[in-house]
């Protein structure tokens, strides 16, 4: 993870020295721009994409029964909860006066938790090594497991960095004589960049079954819990993961001129991770080769895809910056 630290370290560098380089270019051209200071926050949750194969989980309390199949995760399903926010500085650009280059740079932190009822996990010819046949060859076997009550809680730090093109209308078509406002819409949309600097997890599950069936011995097995097999008390776990998070990020709300050279923005945006950066680190109970370690576990991989959604609110002061040739609109008290 050290090295994880230094990369982003590495990347954070590089990606201000960028921003600052074309805040100057554009801080030295003709066209207007404005500098920001914006907050956020609202719902997070994770949305879960199941497995599209079968899993045979074995008939409970009837192991001479064929398997019933079922898909993975289980039918009881997953659900998460939490909140995220950043708060930052940003930097817009006109190319026209109602379009707009956005790239910004913030603190981001996010606490999601996540339920999963149950989680069947399936094994196929497994080999027991531990236990030779007559020939000296280990025992080919299939593992079914069964874990309840598992749950994480995901907790992130990190270095927001959103890129964004921002569509407006003009601001002074419209005008509220009442409260000598100017005001419009505004609309904006791009990629956001977490670079996680601080990102660590929690694991725990309340109880796990492990149940084998040997294809030579025509037997199942799951009273062995000395070698993993059997009804053990869940276990809890800790851990970093992460490096880059990237999203898809909506944004529309109103914009408000407070002042000459100053506009409120508030408004509203919806998040879409388009990666999970905990899929690195998670692991199947499957992908042990030896019965006695698949009680252990980390970060289960109980979905084929994870995606990160939030739906929030933003509020962004702006201070705008005109062209020599531009001359800034006035407020027309009464």
């Amino acid at each position: 993870m050290k090295d994880v630290k230094r990369k982003n370290g590495k990347l954070s560098t590089k990606i201000i020295a960028i921003l600052l380089t074309l805040s100057a270019l554009s801080a030295s051209a003709k066209a207007p721009y404005e500098i920001s200071v914006y907050g956020g926050g609202g719902y997070s949750f994770l949305k879960f994409r199941p497995y599209t194969d079968k899993v045979p989980v074995p008939v409970q309390n009837d192991l001479q029964q064929p398997p019933v199949i079922y898909q993975r995760p289980s039918v009881n399903g997953a659900s998460s909860s939490g909140a995220s926010g950043d708060l930052g500085i940003g930097f817009t650009g006109f190319v026209s006066p109602q379009v707009g280059l956005h790239v910004g740079l913030g603190l981001g932190i996010s606490n999601i938790g996540v339920k999963v009822n149950t989680i069947h996990n399936f094994a196929a010819d497994m080999e027991d090594e531990k236990n030779l046949d007559e020939n000296g060859n280990p025992y080919i076997f299939d593992l079914y497991t069964t874990i309840s009550d598992y749950r994480e809680t995901h907790r992130t730090f990190c270095l927001s960095i959103p890129l964004l093109i921002q569509f407006q209308s003009r601001q002074n078509q419209s005008w509220s004589r009442k409260a000598d406002l100017a005001q419009g819409f505004y609309v904006m949309t791009g990629i956001k960049l977490n670079v996680l600097f601080n990102s660590t997890y929690e694991s725990k599950s309340s109880t796990l079954d492990n149940t084998a069936y040997y294809y030579k011995l025509n037997n199942w097995a799951n009273s062995q819990n000395f070698a993993g097999l059997g009804h053990f008390k869940g276990k809890s776990a800790e851990g970093d993961f992460g490096y880059i998070h990237t999203l898809f990020t909506f944004e529309a709300g109103m914009k408000w001129r407070i002042a000459d050279n100053m506009f409120l923005y508030t408004g509203a945006y919806f998040d879409y991770g388009l990666n999970d950066p905990s899929k690195s680190i998670r692991t199947s109970i499957a992908d042990n080769n030896y019965i006695d370690e698949n009680t252990d576990y980390s970060l289960l991989e109980f979905s084929s895809q994870t995606n990160m959604m939030t739906f929030g609110i933003k509020v962004r002061v702006a201070f705008i910056k005109y062209s020599s040739q531009l001359s800034c609109p006035q407020f027309n008290r009464h």
